[in-house]
């Protein structure tokens, strides 16, 4: 039984949970999401749902708080030994977050945006 079936299965407090991760932290402000709110959700919660992403990566899918305008949280963690670490999380509606978009551009694409952005910054307003 891996680290996620564990978790699943509600036997949490073995678990070495890593919230640490500086994309996770982030992704948290930019949705007005508080730490603890993820965390009671993990450890007291049942998913909505869950996947199997690839290899360690599952996801897994929570209620919003009521104060927001969407639905559903979707949290991605990676398993490993009996570690979970919080990779990122994002509204349920969302399919990749623009750090995932970037991954997945073209060299070319990327310079083409470095250069936009640096020009953009050049600007005066």
């Amino acid at each position: 039984m891996n680290v996620f079936d564990k978790f699943m299965m509600g036997e949490t407090s073995g678990i070495n949970w890593c919230f640490e991760n500086r994309h996770f932290q982030e992704r948290l402000s930019e949705n007005g999401l508080s730490q603890s709110y993820v965390a009671d959700c993990l450890m007291n919660e049942e998913p909505i749902s869950w996947e199997h992403v690839e290899n360690d990566l599952y996801a897994v899918v929570y209620k919003a708080p009521s104060s927001k305008d969407y639905k559903e949280i979707r949290i991605l963690m990676a398993c490993s030994g009996n570690s979970i670490d919080l990779v990122t999380i994002m509204r349920n509606n969302e399919t990749t977050t623009n750090r995932q978009k970037r991954q997945y551009q073209s060299d070319k694409k990327k310079k083409i945006e470095k250069k936009r952005l640096k020009a953009l910054s050049k600007r005066k307003y």
